[in-house]
């Protein structure tokens, strides 16, 4: 197979691609429109599934590409139109085997909707949807289908404006995403008010955008009265909390994985502890039974479990039985390790059949959608009823009503009723007054603060290591001797014209988005400086390393490092900050002879850039310069599209 990468940076998958392009920052999404317009120019597209299994026309289609020209894409992305056009013909020859790819790389800009929707809108062009090879899906995207989990308590009747922001119509629609880099604004803002704060496995002012505002609100005793953080390792929210509670590490707890499978078919894996846990540690299917009958109240009772092993034993109770052992349930997964289900991939769903049963009892309408109880269940095809797509048409929805009415705060009951979509939802009313237009059908824009940039400002990206995990491994000494310090990233030719080489210290200094201005004005910043007519976001001083593997107009940082808490490895200090005093220990301090004589990448600059040597100390912070800045539709924090002025120190 052919791999080819559209990434601003080169990142270990665009290494190992056939072709990598840089294009300008946030431009994937006009990259994918005019590769359509390219496959429709030339009638390479898949016309029997687009005019069956796509609610508009081919002849619309051409209508909705006809601008977006490769000559266009090249203006805006710096990517060659004839690359374009050839890499969209190529893929075209290579359907039903073809399909893309896309994740925050395209997903986290203020324009990450279109961005995607434009990509994967190429797969039904050329009618690779569901095919062998081509963009599959799994509708087994987590536990709850497989094994349910133990009742729950009921959640609460109206949701905060924390949990479900009405200024995001698709936040929280499919599924419970939220936007989770407002509550510390919204906060500040008095938008809302907390009692009480229960964290867990979080480090916020590490990996949240505004680490000083975090921080400030954080420590604000007014706005977060009582703070408990549930955390393996003192990390920075632990820091800021009135009470830790030891969570156990992966090494010590019991769990069950299952997630959306490259090979289509459902499975469950376990996870058993492999030591007994440390100290006071538990797992929080520990701390909340006994919280619960702390409370009491009637809380306990949702809670009748003894022990996690008896929870472990219903939550794997549907796991079927082994006919060759005779085991099920956790008993078979304690003894094969993982179940998968014994079954064909899930290749074209849209066809599968809908039963007799089902079919007991169902309505068609004229447009062909089954009906029973009110609910979409299908569709007809050549006079034989199959599922169809999860959507109000039953089809591949290229024009979305839906997602427009929604925007609109109207009452989509009856689109949901047909899609089959039990958990999706209209908004609330209390979301009323909060419109966004969302186009119906796909497009694209360029923000604005990136489309005239000055001669000293780049587009900042983020990006993770091969051997960490955002902010949680930098603590784990082999892999933080392989990656503790992170240097900014430049193009050579975009250092020599700001005066810069290798090693060279510069002051990025960070900006609200003026796209998020105009189309957000609720996330209006008055606590922000004004600064040449922007709202500056924060300073930081980095080193620079030069590198062919950037575009020009770009600059990344990844994320993980800048640790200010979270363990002296991921302070990159020999001696412990605090004195190495364990508290609740017997023992007086840990002391770790492996750590203490060999590391050695100590930052013992003092502060002097001068005496600064490369690749020591522990980084810095990436998210200092990152603004809050969601996406106006899904409310996706935009990580790649930060505009940072550079000046040479």
């Amino acid at each position: 197979a052919k791999l080819v990468t559209f990434d601003v940076r080169l990142s270990n998958t665009a290494g190992g691609s056939d072709e990598w392009f840089a294009p300008f920052p946030g431009t994937d999404g006009a990259i994918a429109l005019a590769m359509g317009h390219a496959i429709l120019a030339e009638n390479r597209h898949d016309e029997a599934f687009l005019e069956t299994w796509t609610n508009v026309s081919v002849q619309e289609l051409r209508g909705l590409y006809k601008s977006y020209t490769p000559e266009w894409a090249e203006r805006v992305s710096g990517v060659p139109a004839a690359d374009i056009r050839r890499i969209a013909l190529e893929f075209a020859e290579a359907a039903p085997a073809a399909t893309t790819m896309c994740n925050r790389g395209s997903s986290a800009h203020m324009n990450g909707f279109y961005n995607d929707r434009a990509i994967n809108l190429l797969n039904a062009l050329v009618g690779s949807v569901g095919q062998k090879g081509g963009w599959c899906w799994s509708p087994w995207g987590g536990l709850d289908p497989i094994v349910k989990t133990p009742p729950m308590p009921p959640g609460a009747p109206k949701k905060s404006v924390l949990e479900d922001p009405p200024e995001y119509p698709l936040a929280n629609v499919w599924r419970r995403m939220r936007v989770g880099e407002i509550v510390y604004l919204y906060l500040l803002q008095g938008r809302a008010k907390l009692q009480a704060y229960m964290t867990y496995n979080l480090d916020s002012p590490l990996t949240w955008p505004e680490e000083s505002l975090t921080q400030q609100v954080l420590g604000d005793e007014k706005l977060i009265g009582y703070h408990v953080c549930i955390n393996a390792f003192y990390n920075e929210t632990a820091h800021y909390a009135d009470i830790v509670l030891p969570w156990t590490t992966y090494l010590e707890r019991w769990d069950l994985d299952a997630r959306a499978s490259y090979n289509l078919r459902p499975y469950v894996g376990l996870r058993t502890p492999m030591v007994e846990s440390l100290g006071e540690s538990k797992d929080v299917r520990e701390f909340f039974p006994e919280l619960a009958r702390r409370i009491g109240d009637g809380m306990e009772k949702w809670y009748p479990e003894n022990d996690v092993r008896e929870y472990m034993e219903k939550w794997a109770s549907t796991v079927p039985e082994n006919p060759e052992t005779g085991k099920q349930g956790l008993d078979r997964l304690l003894d094969e390790g993982a179940w998968e289900a014994d079954r064909e991939p899930f290749y074209q769903p849209f066809l599968q059949p809908v039963s007799e049963t089902d079919m007991r009892g169902a309505e068609v309408g004229e447009d062909g959608v089954i009906l029973k109880d009110g609910k979409g269940i299908g569709i007809m095809l050549d006079g034989k009823p199959v599922r169809g797509f999860r959507t109000p048409s039953r089809k591949f929805e290229i024009r979305s009503a839906f997602i427009q009415k929604i925007g609109r705060n109207e009452d989509c009951s009856e689109l949901i009723a047909r899609s089959g979509m039990t958990k999706t939802k209209s908004r609330p009313r209390e979301h009323q007054g909060h419109d966004v237009d969302i186009s119906d059908m796909p497009t694209w824009f360029l923000p604005r603060e990136m489309e005239n940039l000055r001669d000293n400002e780049l587009v900042m990206t983020s990006f993770k290591w091969n051997v960490h995990n955002h902010g949680r491994t930098m603590n784990l000494k082999w892999l933080a001797e392989i990656v503790h310090s992170n240097p900014a990233w430049l193009n050579p030719v975009t250092a020599g014209e700001l005066g810069l080489s290798d090693g060279d210290w510069i002051e990025l200094t960070s900006y609200y988005s003026t796209e998020l201005e105009h189309q957000s004005p609720h996330l209006k910043r008055d606590d922000l400086d004004e600064v040449d007519g922007r709202r500056k976001v924060s300073s930081m001083r980095v080193p620079i390393v030069t590198m062919q593997g950037i575009h020009p107009r770009a600059i990344a940082m990844s994320n993980s490092c800048g640790h200010s808490q979270y363990t002296s490895v991921a302070q990159a200090r020999r001696q412990p900050a605090e004195g190495g005093h364990l508290v609740g220990s017997d023992i007086g301090r840990f002391v770790d002879a492996d750590w203490e004589r060999n590391m050695w990448w100590e930052d013992t600059s003092g502060g002097d850039h001068g005496a600064w040597k490369p690749n020591t100390g522990n980084g810095w912070n990436q998210n200092r310069l990152m603004p809050i800045a969601p996406d106006p539709i899904s409310g996706q924090q935009s990580f790649h599209d930060t505009v940072v002025s550079v000046r040479k120190l």
